[in-house]
């Protein structure tokens, strides 16, 4: 096909680098003929690949088909001129049917092995509901179907320099709000206050949330219960603690980030508790490169806190960041039935992780969350690290 032409509102650039991407993982793999992925209605029930795949939405079931060395879409007539302006894909429109169309794409690439994306526990591998994996079946009776979760952890995972470029940007920008933030806190700013001096700079920026707004950032000042909680009327007392989660989504790509400042001078039992949340977070780093099998850095992590006498940390070490702050693929995590074969998966350069653990004390949360890119040769922080606690303007 031609270079990607460009299309208002569709990201023409990210969708011809990860259609490359998608042939080339179709290619090396000896499991598949081709890679099938179906939608329709995708504004109101979304493909999770059809932003890499197509990038835009779509009414009536459409289809794109990624062979070794080609790429095709079967759609309906009237968005047939917006996916030829894109100059990704071989186009071929339908009317009244999209089994025939289907049918000859897939005979033209040879696919008698056909992925689909269905996966048992990866939610953005899983975007082939049960009504179009029936209607499949109906349609294509002699193609034998196998999870395109392989493929997808490949696409979605491994990020393009566009794509990381994107989510550095998004890094970068959500240390220079929370810095322009605290920059404002007084002794009487509340939670709530800090959360909307937030929201109203995103606002002015166009920027949306990284997970749910009103969760976005989430806020603990002083001792109070940690979670995924609201911000509240809770204030920073002398020598507590100010804990942020926050991410930006920015040009579509997610940032996810943790820091942490204390209001006046930091206790020794407070210091010492910060080095230890470091020195674990510090352990699992070291453990984490490309082809390190994701349980086994979580468990680094893991044994570094217990070690110090800490309690172990209830979740996932980390996790997958690009599109969505939660990307799926391999996460850093342990065996634990709820995470199913996420953290069995081995680490690929090109990946993008948090790295966040984090221990309750008396003087709030002692949490830190980092993001770091997997490399051929080890990683590389996407913004700098936090490695001292940060004091709160008096």
């Amino acid at each position: 096909m031609s270079d990607a032409g460009e299309v208002e509102g569709v990201d023409a650039a990210v969708v011809a680098e990860k259609v490359d991407a998608a042939r080339a993982a179709v290619a090396a793999s000896d499991d598949v003929d081709a890679w099938l992925s179906v939608g329709r209605e995708t504004d109101v029930s979304p493909e999770p690949c059809f932003p890499y795949l197509l990038g835009f939405d779509v009414v009536w079931p459409t289809a794109v088909v990624v062979g070794p060395d080609t790429a095709a879409v079967v759609l309906g007539r009237h968005d047939a001129p917006t996916a030829r302006d894109l100059g990704v894909h071989d186009v071929h429109p339908y009317d009244e049917s999209i089994a025939g169309p289907l049918r000859e794409v897939l005979d033209d690439v040879g696919a008698d092995r056909v992925a689909l994306n269905y996966d048992r526990d990866d939610v953005v591998a899983d975007g082939l509901s049960h009504g179009l994996f029936l209607q499949l079946r109906d349609y294509l009776p002699e193609r034998e179907f196998v999870p395109a979760s392989d493929l997808i952890r490949r696409l979605r995972g491994i990020k393009s320099d566009t794509e990381y470029e994107r989510i550095r940007a998004a890094a970068e920008e959500t240390e220079e709000l929370l810095q322009t933030a605290t920059a404002t806190w007084t002794p009487d700013t509340t939670e709530r206050e800090f959360a909307d001096f937030l929201h109203e700079r995103m606002a002015e920026r166009g920027l949306d949330s990284a997970w749910a707004w009103d969760y976005c950032p989430t806020i603990h000042m002083g001792d109070r219960e940690v979670g995924h909680t609201l911000p509240a009327d809770h204030t920073v007392d002398e020598g507590q603690l100010l804990h942020v989660d926050f991410g930006i989504r920015r040009d579509g790509y997610a940032s996810d980030i943790q820091r942490l400042w204390v209001r006046g001078e930091a206790s020794d039992g407070l210091r010492a508790a910060f080095r230890d949340v470091r020195a674990a977070i510090d352990a699992g780093h070291d453990a984490l490169d490309a082809g390190a099998v994701g349980h086994e850095v979580d468990a680094a992590a893991r044994e570094e806190l217990t070690a110090r006498g800490w309690p172990a940390f209830e979740h996932a070490f980390g996790h997958q960041v690009g599109r969505a702050a939660h990307d799926g693929g391999t996460l850093l995590g342990p065996e634990w039935e709820r995470y199913g074969e996420a953290p069995r998966h081995a680490v690929r350069a090109g990946e993008v992780y948090t790295m966040e653990l984090g221990v309750a004390t008396e003087w709030g949360y002692v949490g830190q969350e980092e993001l770091v890119r997997v490399t051929a040769s080890g990683t590389e922080w996407v913004v700098p690290p936090q490695t001292d606690l940060r004091t709160l303007p008096e």
